[in-house]
């Protein structure tokens, strides 16, 4: 029982490749290759939801070769331009109950506008379910990039879009600020276009944050991933947004300390004192890319009353998304009375 990602960015007839195998990102699989392995054949099964661009998923028995049968179910990610971009696919015994595709979305840059076209579903990808819909479907490359926070490929994604080679393929990972503060990791999958229907880039997105955790190193050439004391310093990543009441720690650089009482049993985010909130998330809105913030405010902690004063050292991460995520050095400090 696997669920499998299928890539259909290629004007048809191009042959479709397998990218991800149950949340691990894989070398580009031809089908050939995959229907050999698994013993189904399915070519027509795939070609029919990538023809019939109406977003509706496909079940089937199929019979393997040498007897037995599978369960197949095709669950078709739409791009903006009402393609099918690629497909999740569910390949099980008759009895097993199939668990949900990963988060995945289809997104496309137009060279002749150097726009780029967003779904519904990519916005959802990076948004609480309660966020205000509908949202944008054109965006400039940059504000599609604003909740990037790191994306180490990211030129060899926009010399595909702008440089067109429908040879080309871009296979990378990224790191993504969430709108509620925490921070995913995800498999950007694109390819080139230069035909009749498309000239520029079209690409998928595949939340993999399930199976692997979520990449912040540039921040150690700042020395703040280096190892510290379990009583010292420590440095995390501070996020506040619209979508939230709270500013939230969206991940530690290095290893947590273990003065902090951050890992609630029921899912709290109330590490911040409530009463400092205001304060912390002012500083988002004043604090400029050259500038660092000193802030004085509680944490929750294993102390006598279950807090700790601190004074946390807070400068803008890097690029857009540093708006709604700080880098910040946090020292416990002596408390004001």
């Amino acid at each position: 029982m696997t669920w499998y990602f299928v890539e259909s960015l290629a004007a048809a007839p191009e042959p479709m490749t397998i990218i991800n195998k149950d949340g691990q990102p894989r070398e580009w699989t031809s089908l050939r290759a995959f229907q050999r392995h698994e013993s189904v054949d399915i070519d027509e099964l795939l070609d029919r939801v990538r023809a019939d661009r109406d977003g509706e998923t496909l079940e089937r028995v199929v019979a393997m070769r040498g007897g037995g049968d599978r369960f197949v179910r095709v669950v078709p990610v739409m791009g903006p331009t009402g393609d099918v971009y690629g497909m999740h696919l569910w390949i099980g015994a008759l009895d097993d109950i199939p668990t949900p595709p990963r988060p995945a979305a289809g997104l496309c840059f137009h060279l002749g506008t150097l726009q780029a076209q967003l779904t519904e579903e990519s916005w959802a990808m990076s948004n609480l379910p309660e966020d205000i819909a509908p949202h944008p479907g054109t965006l400039s490359p940059a504000e599609m990039f604003r909740r990037v926070v790191r994306y180490d490929a990211i030129n060899d994604l926009v010399s595909m879009g702008i440089e067109p080679d429908p040879t080309a393929i871009h296979d990378a990972r990224l790191t993504v600020l969430h709108n509620d503060g925490h921070l995913m990791f995800w498999q950007a999958a694109a390819r080139g276009r230069k035909d009749e229907i498309h000239t520029g880039m079209r690409g998928l997105n595949i939340d993999i944050s399930d199976v692997q955790a979520p990449t912040i190193s540039p921040l150690e050439a700042l020395g703040l991933g280096e190892a510290a004391p379990t009583d010292g310093p420590a440095a995390a990543l501070i996020a506040a947004t619209a979508s939230i009441d709270r500013p939230v720690i969206a991940e530690w650089i290095g290893k947590p300390p273990a003065w902090i009482d951050w890992e609630r049993e029921t899912g709290d985010t109330e590490v911040f004192h409530r009463d400092d909130w205001d304060r912390i998330r002012a500083d988002f809105e004043s604090l400029t890319p050259d500038q660092e913030s000193v802030i004085r405010c509680r944490i929750r902690a294993f102390t006598d009353t279950g807090w700790q004063d601190i004074e946390m050292r807070c400068r803008r991460y890097p690029g857009e998304v540093g708006a709604n995520l700080h880098v910040a050095r946090i020292s416990k400090a002596a408390a004001t009375g």
